[in-house]
């Protein structure tokens, strides 16, 4: 049963690498829109919920909701992805929020692992960086 949850997560893993990929090449390409529509399928996608919806509630209940500290993590990265998109707009109120809340998901994340994760770790640290 732990060998079927862990390919599970590594496939998750891998279609959401892709899924940043894609995100990120449509940000730089000036197309904006279409970054954030594939943020909004990349959600139904990983997580089967409406990306709205994982970013209106507060950490802990999307936390809940998610269980497992990888989904978790990558729902911050799909957050932060989106603040990055934000900026690129120039509304850095959308920026200031989705960075929080990319924050508090990864703190999350953190606190749910049995051990640590320097990955998360290093996210928590650039997140807080863009925030001060």
């Amino acid at each position: 049963m732990a060998g079927i949850r862990e390919d599970y997560i590594e496939r998750m893993i891998e279609r959401l690498v892709a899924a940043l990929a894609a995100i990120l090449k449509a940000g730089r390409g000036q197309k904006t829109e279409e970054a954030l529509d594939l943020i909004q399928q990349t959600s139904l996608s990983l997580f089967g919920m409406e990306y709205r919806m994982l970013i209106t509630i507060d950490a802990g209940s999307v936390a809940e909701l998610l269980g497992h500290p990888e989904k978790i993590k990558a729902l911050a990265k799909l957050v932060r992805a989106e603040a990055d998109l934000l900026q690129q707009r120039g509304d850095m109120e959308g920026v200031a929020h989705r960075l929080g809340h990319a924050l508090a998901l990864l703190l999350e994340a953190q606190r749910r692992r049995s051990g640590s994760d320097p990955e998360v770790d290093a996210l928590i640290q650039s997140v807080r960086d863009r925030l001060e």
